[in-house]
């Protein structure tokens, strides 16, 4: 798990220094291989309803960032879905835990042979949080750990 949550970062980090590998190159798709790499893909937008079976924090590089995943119980499936940094997720005062009843919008990618959501929206008790815009780029991206430019409850 904690592999996967490396590539996970390492690949968001790229994409966030580089905005052009948020987009698709000719005939990219998703995967990697000379064509550019596309970890949030707005064509494999999808949402889910379930309930969270655990919420997990895992340090990410060097740096010693915090990022904040959740697993969710579907009606025929479990799936990771990475929220994102847990400074930034704490600054919006996003409060998740075990038991509770989620809606998640995001692109499902499968990351080492596991179902995964990015996720772009989150409704947990009647609050829908924003942790990305329509093309994945997230609202902490350019401020560092725990910044960001939006997000938090819609209204």
């Amino acid at each position: 798990m904690k592999k996967l949550l490396l590539f996970l970062v390492l690949i968001s980090s790229l994409a966030l220094a580089c905005p052009v590998l948020a987009q698709p190159g000719p005939g990219s798709g998703r995967g990697m291989g000379g064509r550019g790499f596309l970890l949030y893909n707005p064509q494999t937008v999808t949402t889910l309803k379930g309930t969270v079976e655990k919420v997990e924090e895992v340090s990410m590089g060097h740096r010693g960032w915090m990022v904040r995943e959740m697993f969710l119980k579907t009606a025929n499936k479990s799936i990771m879905v990475f929220l994102g940094p847990s400074s930034y997720l704490d600054q919006q005062n996003f409060a998740v835990k075990t038991g509770d009843s989620v809606e998640v919008t995001g692109s499902q990618v499968t990351l080492e042979n596991l179902p995964t959501i990015i996720a772009k929206d989150v409704t947990v008790n009647g609050k829908t949080w924003k942790l990305r815009d329509d093309q994945g780029v997230p609202f902490w991206r350019g401020t560092g750990p725990g910044g960001g430019r939006g997000g938090g409850p819609a209204k």
